[in-house]
Formats: structure tokens, sequence, C-alpha cells
């Protein structure tokens, strides 16, 4: 974005034309393809004003026709399928992409609102629907060797309770087509040794969540905004993606039931921090447990989900989209 004078203003002219403020001078869209008009039909221009709610996206898309926005308010993050990433604030302006798929976001509490003019022709619709980036991120030093291995053949004594593959999950529809458990070999092995010691004292693990393919990671980022601090970032991958990720809570030997923590399962708020001080004692003291069982075979827990357990050298599995 530039300020100054209209150089295009021809010179007889320039010396009564008022000032302008150049909000954008661009031949090349964001994304960085030429700007390139429709060649065919009559000539349509189109002015709108978008207005994206908070918490809100507007959904992966492409244009098929050159358009300049203005921001008129609030932020809004913008994500293209080449993985660039930029955010604009109230008075930005941009040529946006077209034939890149893109999705916006309002990550912010007001409104967002964008003045679009479209420049295209009466033929030719300005905006269709895309489908998301379908490949996960490639990154180096990920070498290791994949073998996942079903945790209910590992250990037919484990509970099951894989709310992706149902509806009773924060997405509210099943994200997986069968409900298996699978964990990298070294992670499941260790998950095994981690319920031995939980027997012993009268207690069992029950398996909330495992592997999980780098597409549903996609779909929580793209639905959920304003929980991201509690989801993986899409360009990065999550260690479920990678399979050294599992999610855990604990059941009663002698009654079979789950126990109370001091929070639900994927409850994002505070209550779900290992370090949450409130709920009874009775719930801290089986939270904690869990947490040093799990500790002593060589997984960690994520600071946002008591439930959530890293197992050691997950940095060396490439990001999966093996579907489930």
């Amino acid at each position: 974005m530039s300020i100054g004078m209209a150089t295009w203003v021809h010179a007889e002219q320039g010396s009564s034309y008022p000032d302008m403020q150049i909000l954008l001078d661009a031949e090349h869209t964001i994304a960085g393809e030429p700007i390139q008009y429709p060649q065919d039909g009559q000539a349509k221009l189109t002015a709108s004003i978008i207005t994206i709610p908070s918490g809100k996206s507007t959904g992966w898309h492409r244009h098929n026709i050159p358009l300049v926005g203005y921001l008129l308010s609030g932020e809004l993050e913008m994500e293209y399928a080449n993985g660039k990433r930029v955010t604009l604030k109230k008075g930005d302006a941009l040529a946006e992409a077209m034939s890149v798929a893109h999705i916006g976001f309002n990550l912010g509490k007001e409104p967002v609102q964008i003045y679009v003019v479209f420049i295209g022709t009466d033929a030719m619709p300005a905006t269709q629907a895309a489908k998301p980036p379908n490949e996960p991120p490639l990154q180096a030093g990920t070498d290791a060797k994949v073998d996942l291995v079903d945790l209910a053949e590992i250990d037919p004594r484990l509970q099951f309770d894989l709310r992706y593959a149902s509806t009773n999950n924060f997405m509210s529809r099943p994200l997986y087509l069968n409900a298996r458990a699978l964990l990298q070999r070294p992670a499941a092995e260790a998950l095994k040794m981690a319920h031995e010691r939980l027997r012993a004292i009268g207690y069992g693990l029950v398996i909330l969540d495992a592997y999980r393919p780098w597409q549903v990671t996609r779909e929580m980022w793209d639905e959920h905004p304003l929980d991201r601090v509690y989801l993986a970032d899409p360009l990065n991958g999550s260690r479920h993606n990678r399979g050294c990720a599992v999610d855990v809570t604990l059941y009663e030997l002698k009654s079979g039931l789950q126990v109370e923590m001091p929070s639900g399962y994927d409850e994002f708020t505070e209550r779900a921090h290992p370090d949450y001080t409130g709920g009874s004692v009775d719930q801290r003291q089986l939270r904690d447990l869990l947490r040093s069982v799990m500790e002593a075979e060589g997984f960690s827990v994520y600071e946002n989900e008591w439930w959530h357990f890293d197992y050691r050298g997950w940095q060396g599995y490439p990001v999966l989209n093996l579907p489930l």
C-alpha cells in the first residue's frame, strides 16, 4: 500500500486534480498471480460489503475474476492453499487471489466488514466454493519408520471411547469412518506399560483418541477459529497426525466406570489445563496420577489438556493423512 499523488493523472490535469490516497497499486494478486481481465462477455462491475461475524469464516473458495478488497472494520486472517497467511486490519487493501483457493477467518470480537469490487463479465460467476487443501505439510528430518499398530490388539484390556467416530464430540459429527485407535509401535508399547502400572493400583486406561488423519486437523482448525489455543495448526501438523499422541482418561477396575476429572474431554476452558487448581481434591489427584504414570513411560502432557499425552521422539515422524 502506498500514499501519494496519482501518477497516472494526465499532466494537463495535474494542477487541478485533487490529492488522492492510493490504497492499492498492483499488477499481481496477493498470491502472486498476474492480474488478467476476462476477454469475453459484457464487462460488469459489482461492488459489495461482505460481513463476517466473530468466530466465523468465509469458507474455502476461489475467484474467477479480478477483485479488490478494502477492510472497513475488524481484523481478518487470510490463508491460501499455497500455505501463505496474511492478516488484514482496518484500512488495508488487497488484490485478492483468483485461481488460488483461500479462506478468511474473523478471529476478533467485532464483525469484519470488507468493501469488495469484482471486475468481471455478465457471463462469468465471480466466486465459487473450493475444497480445502488435502496434502499434509512435508517437513525435514521426519524419516522415522511408520509402524501404526491397533491398540486393541496391543492391549485388549484397554477401554475405548472414541468420540471422533461418533457425534459425541465438539464437531458434532463423525470424523472417522471406523472406531479404531492406532499409535506408532514404540508409543503403543509404552502405553501398555503405563496401563500395567495403573492396573496394579486399581485403575485402567480409557482411550479417547490416538492417531488422527491430517484432514481432520484441517477441518477442526477451519471450523473453530476461536478455539485455536486448543487445536493444532494444519500448516505444521499435530502429534496426533504423526501417530505419537494419545488422549486418555482412567476407569476403575472394580466398577468399570470412568472416573471424574476436573473437566470433561475436549472442554476448551482453563479447567482442562493439567495444572488447574479447581475441582475436587479427588479429581485433581486422579488427574495427577494419570500424568505421573504416563510421564514415567516417556509421555509428556500437553499444557492445555490433561488428557493429551505426546510420546518422546514424535518430531521424527512424518505428518500422515491415512484415513481411518
